[in-house]
């Protein structure tokens, strides 16, 4: 068959036209060293070792996809490797069978559709360990031979409490498996659907508080990410705000109060900070075309975090739970847009969001504000007078506290600026 293989693209001329719907199968096959999206080389002990990372957008240098979140599919692979090897992909194992001359061959299926950026293959000499499953969920750790005894103790938690959590609040899990990998490919975690990738120095044994994070945030993306899926990049706080927000859902659930003000504190910092430098940037892009901006940071996880942490102040906590269910219900193992996700929220609060979303979501910047205060003795009045000083005005609720002598808790006030300056 003819085709042509051009411009990050592979193109094959049908004989009839194609008819909505239907289904055509192709089978190409193709060989070499992957430029990208697959590394090749030693691990940190010396082994060789074959680990994907296709994120955003580099599973088209290995594998022939339509290589964009809007596309997601079943997968399955299959992999003839040296016996010394073991192979771990996305979904269930189907088969391994010790083949002629020293050979194995490894065969994973995933039945439940995903994004192209989270197919994920690793090959090395492993250290595998099954833990107690979520359910009828298998949980497996994976991690260098040599790392054995330090990884099984720094994935034996906190896994399986942090799949009950989102369960319970969210939705069902979506996949058939969750296995941490301890990989070469990725610098912090990589949340490929069923096989978590870890960067090789997370294994200390120490279970060192920043993994620990990691490994919350990458299983917050098997609902967030995964299980519903940005429609386009233009679109990727729906991923990371959310998995970014979740994981400090879990930290207020399992560690208390004080760290999770704690933690939005340091994202509030964060998102500060970044907007110094980037001043007009939003967080729902618009026709993203530099995939280098889909992983701004700041902008994107933390502010998308703060946003969502807003809204549930606005509606309340009953109509944010119910809308977080509703919007997971709508689009799982599907795709959603920001607009998707403001209708369940409006569904569930009965409230019009429009304005909210518009502001901090589709328009850039951040609020900032300066103040003065005066204290009038005799009538025991305090007046405080704010001011907008950024480029753009804000709707902006904003609460003022008032530590008075003796008394453990201040009095605070409440108003709403809508234009440059307000007071209470």
């Amino acid at each position: 068959m003819e085709f042509i293989h051009r411009d990050d693209a592979l193109l094959i001329p049908l004989a009839e036209p194609s008819r909505r719907n239907g289904r055509a199968r192709f089978l190409i096959s193709y060989g070499g060293v992957p430029a990208d999206g697959l590394r090749i080389g030693p691990n940190r002990h010396g082994q060789r070792s074959f680990f994907s990372n296709n994120w955003p957008n580099r599973a088209r240098h290995w594998l022939p996809t339509v290589d964009h979140p809007y596309d997601k599919a079943t997968s399955e692979f299959v992999v003839t490797a040296p016996d010394h090897y073991q192979v771990v992909s996305n979904g269930l194992l189907v088969e391994e069978t010790d083949l002629p001359g020293g050979l194995r061959r490894t065969h994973w299926r995933q039945r439940v559709p995903i994004a192209t950026w989270l197919f994920a293959l690793g090959v090395t000499r492993f250290a595998v360990e099954h833990r107690e499953p979520f359910g009828s969920v298998p949980i497996q750790t994976w991690v260098f031979q040599e790392d054995r005894d330090e990884g099984f103790r720094d994935f034996a938690v906190p896994t399986r409490s942090v799949l009950g959590f989102y369960a319970e609040r969210v939705g069902p899990f979506a996949y058939e498996k969750v296995a941490n990998v301890q990989s070469t490919s990725v610098g912090g975690g990589m949340e490929a659907a069923t096989a978590i990738f870890y960067a090789e120095e997370s294994v200390t044994g120490e279970r060192a508080e920043r993994w620990r994070r990691v490994i919350i945030h990458e299983l917050a993306h098997h609902w967030f990410g995964n299980a519903v899926t940005e429609y386009d990049w233009d679109d990727v706080w729906l991923s990371e705000g959310f998995a970014t927000y979740f994981t400090l859902l879990y930290i207020e659930h399992a560690d208390g109060r004080d760290a999770f003000v704690d933690a939005l504190r340091d994202a509030r910092r964060g998102v500060v900070e970044f907007y110094r430098e980037n001043p007009d940037y939003r967080t729902v892009h618009a026709d993203l075309d530099d995939m280098s901006r889909v992983t701004s940071y700041p902008g994107i996880y933390q502010k998308g975090a703060w946003v969502l942490h807003m809204l549930r102040r606005r509606v309340g906590d009953s109509a944010f739970w119910e809308g977080i269910r509703l919007y997971y219900a709508r689009h799982m193992n599907g795709n959603a847009t920001t607009e998707d996700f403001r209708l369940a929220m409006e569904g569930a609060s009965g409230d019009d969001l429009e304005g909210f979303f518009r502001q901090w979501l589709l328009e850039g910047g951040i609020p900032t504000l300066s103040g003065r205060w005066a204290h009038d003795a005799e009538r025991g009045v305090v007046r405080v007078e704010l001011r907008q000083v950024g480029p753009r005005t804000f709707r902006l609720p904003v609460e003022v506290g008032v530590h008075l002598p003796g008394r453990e808790r201040p009095r605070v006030g409440t108003t709403t600026l809508t234009d440059r300056r307000g007071s209470l």
